[in-house]
């Protein structure tokens, strides 16, 4: 008696084969490990990497993103490169986020995209001069402004040169000298020494070179 063949299409028992995950993704899902040497080189997340996934895995890595609830400017970064409508999204709340990198950092990267009113990137720019200090922010904050030098934000830079903290007068009279003309570059050091009396510990003098800035800006000083 012959044997009866098979059924055509009966499941084998073998276990199923796990997904694996590409390289691609693994280097990012690695590279989103920052230990001291990328914080203090400021070294972001593997972004080419994104660019090499499939559909699935990509949206994957921006769950990875998203669920860090915007906790470093590498994550706005990466949004950015994701591009997605989620993560434009993600990038529009983090304008309200409490650090001032994440702010800036988004507020940044829609500007470029032109998704981004101008009367919002100057509430931004201002709102970060109130706190900003050299360990939160004030280069990329600084540099920010000196991109987007609308009347609301050269009237902030004046004020902080006169009234802002310790580490920003020196920086903010620079650059304002340098928004109106009168230098050529946000930190002429030709003009250093004058630079440097927003720094003094004594009211008198930085109040003076404030009258002296105004003055060579062709701004009247505020009461």
């Amino acid at each position: 008696m012959a044997e009866t063949s098979p059924r055509i299409g009966k499941a084998l028992d073998v276990p199923e084969r796990a997904t694996v995950a590409s390289e691609a993704f693994e280097r990012f899902q690695r590279s989103m490990n920052i230990g001291y040497a990328e914080w203090h080189d400021g070294i972001g997340y593997e972004l080419d990497a994104i660019s090499a996934l499939p559909p699935d895995e990509r949206l994957r890595a921006e769950d990875l993103v998203v669920n860090r609830r915007l906790a470093d400017w590498r994550d706005i970064e990466a949004l950015d490169r994701f591009g997605s409508e989620r993560a434009l999204a993600e990038m529009e709340k983090a304008l309200g986020a409490k650090s001032l990198d994440v702010r800036i950092e988004a507020a940044q990267r829609l500007a470029l995209r032109g998704a981004i009113k101008e009367t919002e990137i100057e509430r931004v720019i201002v709102n970060a001069l109130h706190e900003t200090t050299i360990l939160n922010g004030m280069v990329k904050t600084l540099r920010f402004a000196t991109a987007n030098p609308t009347p609301a934000v050269l009237n902030k830079l004046l004020w902080c040169t006169l009234h802002g903290n310790d580490d920003l007068r020196v920086h903010a009279a620079a650059l304002v000298h340098y928004l109106h003309g009168g230098s050529s570059s946000d930190f002429d050091w030709a003009f250093r020494p004058f630079y440097l009396q927003f720094g003094s510990k004594d009211q008198s003098v930085r109040h003076a070179a404030y009258l002296d800035l105004c003055a060579r800006i062709g701004v009247k000083p505020e009461d």
